[in-house]
């Protein structure tokens, strides 16, 4: 596994770039073989992370739990492990996607539960394709919703940065 160092800054962008095929694939493969009891399991995750509705909670645990859970639902132990290995890099992301972005914390927390629906429907009813689409437009959004990696933050740097990417 690669090493990873807390001073280089790039590390939660550089995680999401590989979470986006990573998880993509875990999601359609969940899509394919989950059990009833799998999506059980994950609907159980999202109704604990809908439920948390902020008040400051930014629900760092119940995301990766339900990320996670997509991972267990692929029945392939490759996509479980990386996960679980990259769980530090995944959490320093997904807290600067919360607290850097340019909207609200409640509304962000909004965007993230939709994203999971759709993703969690999409396994629901058996649908890999749409299952990997909305996992990677899932992660990319995440990625996107960070002024962090912007060169100066004005939406005009940003357009520019984002198509560079």
């Amino acid at each position: 596994m690669v090493a990873l160092t807390k001073s280089n800054v790039a590390s939660p962008k550089n995680c999401f770039d590989f979470r986006v095929g990573l998880e993509g694939e875990a999601a359609a493969a969940a899509a394919r073989v989950r059990t009833a009891e799998d999506l059980a399991l994950l609907a159980r995750t999202l109704d604990e992370m809908e439920g948390l509705r902020t008040g400051g909670q930014l629900g760092l645990d119940e995301d990766f739990a339900f990320h996670l859970q997509v991972a267990r639902a692929s029945h392939n132990d490759y996509f479980v492990s990386a996960l679980q290995s990259l769980r530090e890099s995944i959490y320093d992301g997904m807290l600067l996607a919360r607290t850097a972005s340019y909207v609200v914390l409640e509304e962000k927390m909004a965007a993230i539960n939709t994203q999971h629906r759709r993703v969690y429907e999409a396994i629901r009813d058996r649908n890999a394709e749409a299952a990997r689409t909305a996992m990677r437009q899932h992660l990319l959004r995440c990625k996107k919703s960070t002024r962090h990696w912007y060169p100066t933050g004005n939406d005009l740097d940003r357009d520019l940065y984002d198509q560079a990417l």
